[in-house]
């Protein structure tokens, strides 16, 4: 399927609301990638690894990164094509299927940063604990993107994305309405319902595009 950047859903949606709120890209990025990860893949995503040196509690994730799997301290970025992790257990191995596969794992004696101990925000990820220049690798799900860093996503997504950010929109910024007066107040509130069924039934619309194009599917049926 055709790839698009996720940046056009963000233009079109500007363009059918108003030229003022492209004065707030990050806003309407973050909502962007957040439906994106909603609406998902047929065919999932890959896994690969990046070292970082940590001063604080923040790491600025790499554009590419679609979410984040997990965060072990020292240098792992050898291990980058993780199949299986089981979070009960820190011991894994490295287990080589073929010349293009293998399964790992976190190696053996090597600790890694309990999921509750940080979090995924926008394009941050944020630590409990704080780090002095500490090397710490970044396991996560990649997603191709542009020159420019943005996301591409199939064109099936694009209008799914657009019609989420107009409802987003739509829904923020609602409370100035509750000065105006009530008979227009009530046909807003109306107005957001409709928006949010809209972009629900493109978000099922998207997914069901995706599956006819997924070769698995071609094959089952």
């Amino acid at each position: 399927m055709k790839k698009i950047t996720i940046r056009q859903a963000i233009l079109d949606a500007i363009d059918e609301t108003d030229e003022q709120i492209g004065r707030y890209p990050n806003q309407l990025l973050k909502w962007s990638k957040y439906i994106e990860k909603e609406i998902g893949s047929a065919l999932g995503y890959p896994i690969k690894s990046a070292l970082f040196t940590v001063t604080g509690c923040k790491i600025d994730l790499p554009d590419d990164c679609y979410r984040v799997i997990g965060l072990f301290p020292g240098v792992q970025t050898e291990a980058c094509n993780i199949h299986y992790r089981n979070y009960n257990s820190p011991t894994i191995k490295l287990d080589e299927v073929s010349d293009d596969l293998i399964y790992a794992w976190i190696p053996e004696n090597t600790t890694w940063v309990e999921p509750m101990m940080w979090e995924e925000i926008g394009d941050q990820l944020n630590t409990v604990q704080e780090y002095d220049a500490m090397d710490m690798t970044l396991v996560y799900q990649y997603i191709e993107t542009d020159d420019k860093g943005y996301w591409l996503v199939n064109e099936s997504h694009i209008d799914a994305i657009k019609k989420y950010l107009i409802y987003r929109i739509a829904y923020k910024f609602r409370w100035k309405v509750f000065k105006s007066e009530k008979l227009f107040r009530s046909g807003h509130q109306i107005m957001v319902k409709d928006l949010e069924r809209d972009y629900n039934i493109a978000v099922r619309h998207a997914r069901a595009l995706d599956g006819s194009e997924s070769e698995f599917e071609r094959v089952q049926y």
